[in-house]
């Protein structure tokens, strides 16, 4: 037997029905004046869950003496956990919860509710009609039906970092409806304290979809080696920091490793067979990101990490690498800007140029032992070229432009190509001439590098999806795949990537090829795609509609070859050798095995990507800085 014997609740009872119509025994002595809502009670839980339940009392009569309230419920489907609460002068409501001991089945009770002038457990002087009956059916689904109910996107999560730095990672639960609409709270814990869990933990998405973005605790100063705890996913209709009430299946377990590994290795470097340098944005002309190579994960190791590059921003949408340095821009200042170059074997800077103070400095290029960049911001427009091995200053050459940020330029042999134009164009600089051979007639737009196969000069327009080839020779316009739209500025233009195969691949919103036989768009998907397509083994990578896969498709038709399981982050850049894809997002770096589609490494860190001709992976990031990752 359980129920509920309120002294205070009977109190306020009794002293506010006496004040509403001056006492005696008027009503009817049948019991009628006291009626509840619901009239019955229906529920359905999940074994280990109490489900609150409210009984709303109203009454038609007053009475004078005080008396005692009490719901008894003689099969212990309800707990002892009663509360009473007015809502008007004569209206009550009862809050009750079923018992969480309660296992599968159905169970049916009748709760007696006693209104008695002395106790309501013996009750020898009930108030009349008492005691009524509300009738109580419950039916109890198995604790894995209700574990069910919540599914998380990863098994488990392992991550590796370093010594005094944190690595973070994400991972999903989709809640059903039913659970959703119960559960009032749902949170992260981490018991043996390995983890920062900040106060905002998660995101709400569509159907009921939660986000846990989450860091490693590198604080408490964990040792070199492999750590593991368990992650408590709580979803509970009170204060998750308590959680008296669980849903069923809470907390949900995520197992989580942490590695701490050596933060400097630095072995011997040799040049790998067929890699040359990473000259430009996506490595070559063609901006494949494709190096001829494979690797063994089982082998790479963190080379260094160079910190304290980019505390004032700047554009770092792409860096070269050539000669065992890797070269970058950034801000020194709020105003003036360098150019860095970063020894490979050890990660010391080497050299820095400060270029000044202009409204922008581009991404570099590389090639022919020299570094080539540009500036924007109309009077600070300019082609910058550099002796790769000291930094000095070769060349200084005016060109034109607005306000716009670009890529980096393109280098084929000795030429380089450059966006250039007051209200768009497309210039190409002679490395042997040391001045413009051409300028070239084209949109202008942001973020953008041309592509070459050394006959044409391609780029393509979003405004009105305009894919352009110039001849590479005079800069006149070969051919044009759409309207050409020439008198807007400022619009974001997307990355040409060529193939093997006479084709020219571009995401912008969708995935589309273009002929570059035919002169025509040969396909476009129906299906949206993100971030920037890597091409090589006769194939090519994107990123999925969500960001968080990586699409194998085939050339000719675009169609999917294979997709990799879910990422567990927002993919932005991809890199291809022969055996692996190396994928970044905001958080961290992954490479996909092209074999088996499975995720085999990840470093706690994102970023742009480049791969050296000794096997060195780069990752920049301006929250991160530069880290080099061996992969031999």
């Amino acid at each position: 037997m359980s129920f509920r014997f309120g002294s205070l609740a009977a109190c306020m009872l009794a002293s506010t029905l006496a004040a509403c119509g001056g006492g005696g025994n008027s009503g009817k002595p049948d019991g009628s004046w006291l009626t509840f809502s619901p009239s019955a009670l229906s529920v359905t839980q999940y074994e280990g869950e109490s489900i609150a339940l409210n009984i709303t009392a109203t009454s038609t009569r007053t009475f004078s003496a005080p008396f005692n309230v009490a719901i008894i419920d003689p099969k212990g489907v309800i707990t002892t956990e009663v509360a009473l609460s007015p809502i008007s002068q004569l209206s009550y409501v009862a809050a009750l919860r079923t018992s969480a001991t309660l296992t599968a089945g159905a169970y049916s009770t009748n709760l007696e509710v006693r209104l008695c002038e002395d106790s309501p457990s013996i009750c020898n002087k009930p108030l009349p009609g008492s005691p009524w009956q509300v009738p109580l059916t419950v039916q109890v689904k198995s604790k894995a039906e209700g574990a069910a109910r919540l599914v998380v996107s990863v098994p488990s999560v392992s991550v590796t970092t370093y010594p005094g730095e944190a690595a973070s990672f994400s991972f999903e639960a989709q809640l059903n409806t039913e659970l959703a609409s119960r559960q009032g709270n749902i949170g992260l814990f981490d018991p043996a304290g390995m983890t920062v869990l900040p106060a905002d933990q998660f995101v709400s998405g569509q159907n009921n979809r939660y986000v846990f973005n989450v860091s490693t605790q590198t604080a408490n100063a964990l040792p070199i080696g492999t750590h593991t705890s368990n992650l408590e996913l709580r979803v509970c209709q009170d204060d998750v920091r308590t959680c008296r009430f669980p849903a069923s299946g809470s907390p949900w377990i995520v197992p989580l490793t942490v590695t701490i590994k050596s933060p400097v290795n630095l072995t011997e470097l040799k040049a790998i067979d067929g890699l040359g340098s990473w000259s430009t944005f996506q490595g070559n002309a063609a901006h494949t990101g494709f190096v001829a190579a494979s690797f063994d994960p089982m082998a790479f190791s963190r080379r260094w990490k160079v910190p304290s590059l980019t505390n004032y921003g700047g554009n770092y949408s792409s860096m070269a690498v050539d000669g065992g340095r890797a070269f970058l821009v950034r801000r020194a200042d709020f105003s003036n800007w360098e150019l860095v170059a970063v020894s490979e074997d050890t990660g010391a800077v080497e050299w820095k140029v400060n270029l000044g103070a202009l409204h922008q400095v581009n991404p570099p290029a590389v090639g022919n032992g020299r570094v080539y960049l540009t500036s924007s911001g109309h009077q600070d427009t300019f082609m910058w070229v550099f002796e790769q091995a000291t930094g000095a200053k070769l060349k200084q050459v005016t060109m034109s432009g607005q306000w716009p940020s670009y890529s980096a330029p393109t280098v084929f042999g000795s030429d380089v190509y450059t966006i250039n134009g007051y209200f768009g164009g497309l210039s190409k600089y002679s490395d042997q001439t040391g001045s413009f051979s051409w300028d070239g007639s084209v949109a202008s737009y942001e973020g953008w590098s041309p592509a070459t196969d050394g006959r044409f000069a391609y780029s393509f327009s979003m405004p009105d999806a305009t894919f352009v080839a110039l001849d590479a020779a005079t800069g006149t316009t070969a051919y044009a795949i759409g309207e050409p739209y020439n008198y807007s500025t400022y619009f974001t233009a997307a990355p040409v990537v060529l193939t093997d195969t006479q084709q020219a691949i571009v995401v912008a919103g969708n995935l589309m090829a273009f002929d570059l036989t035919t002169h025509t768009r040969s396909w476009i998907l129906g299906t949206p795609a993100i971030g920037q397509a890597a091409y090589g083994n006769g194939t090519i990578y994107v990123c999925g509609p969500n960001g968080r896969t990586l699409e194998a498709r085939a050339p000719a038709t675009g169609s999917l070859l294979w997709s990799s399981p879910e990422l567990g982050s927002v993919c932005s850049s991809i890199i291809v050798s022969r055996n692996l894809a190396f994928v970044s997002s905001g958080i961290n770096t992954q490479a996909v095995d092209l074999a088996t589609h499975k995720v085999v490494w990840t470093y706690p860190q994102g970023g742009t990507l480049a791969i050296s001709p000794r096997g060195v992976l780069y990752i920049f990031s301006e929250v991160a800085a530069l880290a080099a990752v061996n992969l031999r």
